[in-house]
């Protein structure tokens, strides 16, 4: 994932002035904030954003994505630390330079959201998941993304199955269409292959079927007291071929700053799934957190640690885990 000014003293420099007296006080704020912060949200958000996303001509679509979204939870804005499983940023990388990230995930769950959203015991869920996501611009403008993913997943009794293939694995481009000094306006297309289905229950394994993913990103350079950060939304539109619903999707992302060398993130991923009438691929919606420290060792890499929750969902996993990567600029 390539985001703003992460290891660039010059960046951080730039942006703070009182490194150490924001340092002591920004978890405090954030942990006082969090109340307010949680009923804000996004709406904040997307108001920060209103003047770029307007020119760009994107408010229409968040618009149209609100009342889905707001179904999913996605208001419920997160605090504290955390960087992306897979999901690119708005920022392109400049041509024939790019970023490589090795994943680790542990996924666990032993209880579902049922079709009203209240909790139900469920076989145990694990799984283990593996990706290698690389991002390389072929232009100033224009980046490839490439993500090929491995995992293993078992579920308990009475259920008893296991599955181990091909992962959530995608391909496609992000192109920028505006940009200043501050912040950046993105289209991205993905094509989602198929797994190597196996399983009974077809949420275990994933789509048999191809996936195309269209969104519109945008990002901005912002400042928490006198430190430096990032914010980075995606709002996009998932269609399946074959039986699954379409779904509209929200990806979220807050980054700061606290030293040069140091960058705490929070995401948010939420999914509302159109209609369904097929029983084995019922409509459904998840809300998920995720929380990371990612570190510079040294300009070129960066080591990530992390944890993830789901904080509402309808016919979906309640899931947690934990995640690690290793970043590599090239």
């Amino acid at each position: 994932m390539t985001l703003p000014g992460a290891g660039d003293p010059a960046f951080y420099a730039r942006h703070s002035a009182r490194p150490a007296l924001a340092r002591a006080g920004v978890l405090a704020l954030l942990l006082a904030f969090a109340p307010a912060l949680a009923r804000a949200g996004v709406l904040a958000l997307l108001l920060a954003f209103a003047p770029e996303l307007a020119r760009a001509g994107v408010l229409a679509l968040l618009l149209a994505f609100a009342p889905a979204l707001a179904r999913a939870g996605v208001l419920a804005l997160l605090l504290a630390f955390a960087p992306a499983l897979a999901r690119a940023g708005a920022w392109t990388p400049p041509a024939g330079q790019g970023e490589v990230i090795v994943t680790t995930l542990f996924d666990l769950s032993n209880q579902d959201y049922n079709q009203a959203g209240r909790f139900t015991p469920a076989p145990k869920y694990r799984s283990y998941q593996a990706s290698l996501y690389i991002d390389y611009g072929l232009a100033d403008w224009l980046a490839l993304t490439l993500k090929p993913s491995v995992q293993s997943s078992t579920l308990g009794p009475p259920a008893d199955q296991k599955f181990t293939g091909l992962g959530d694995s995608e391909i496609g481009v992000r192109g920028r269409v505006w940009q200043n000094d501050d912040s950046v306006v993105s289209i991205q297309a993905l094509a989602s292959l198929p797994t190597t289905a196996g399983a009974v229950n077809a949420s275990f394994s994933g789509s048999e079927n191809a996936a195309f993913d269209f969104r519109v990103l945008g990002g901005k350079n912002i400042s928490f007291g006198a430190l430096p950060g990032f914010v980075d939304l995606s709002v996009g539109y998932r269609a399946y071929g074959g039986k699954p619903p379409n779904e509209g999707r929200a990806d979220l992302s807050f980054g700061v700053y606290v030293t040069p060398r140091l960058m705490l993130l929070a995401q948010n991923f939420a999914i509302v799934s159109g209609p369904s009438f097929d029983p084995g691929y019922p409509r459904w919606a998840q809300d998920k957190a995720q929380f990371s420290l990612v570190y510079t060792l040294n300009p070129d890499w960066r080591a990530q640690v992390g944890g993830f929750a789901t904080l509402a969902g309808v016919n979906a996993y309640r899931e947690y885990g934990a995640v690690l990567a290793l970043w590599r600029r090239f």
